[in-house]
């Protein structure tokens, strides 16, 4: 029993791995794709559900007309968390995005 157990465990961990570092690359690789100007639709086409959405400034300084931000974490950046910021005006269209690397 044990051992299934074991088995288990070790396969959750390397499938999590590996969804992890296919997330991070389809992020690497359409996060470019993002244009001014972009509706929110087209953002959840490309990079998928955010991390997290709201208010400007979770992340960075608020960028001037900025009403709502998407924020998409790089699961694979353990030892210095990286994000994608995408911030939105009031119409849904973007108005800029930054990768961000954590401070620690």
């Amino acid at each position: 029993m044990t051992r299934i157990v074991f088995i288990v465990i070790a396969l959750g961990l390397v499938g999590a791995g590996f969804w992890a570092y296919h997330h991070d690359q389809n992020l690497r690789k359409n996060a470019p794709l993002v244009n001014l100007g972009d509706p929110n639709e087209v953002v959840r086409q490309l990079l998928g559900d955010p991390t997290s959405e709201g208010p400007c400034g979770s992340l960075t300084p608020i960028p001037k007309a900025c009403t709502d931000e998407y924020v998409y974490r790089y699961w694979y950046a353990i030892f210095q968390p990286q994000y994608e910021v995408i911030w939105f005006d009031h119409e849904g269209k973007v108005l800029g995005e930054q990768h961000v690397l954590s401070p620690f």
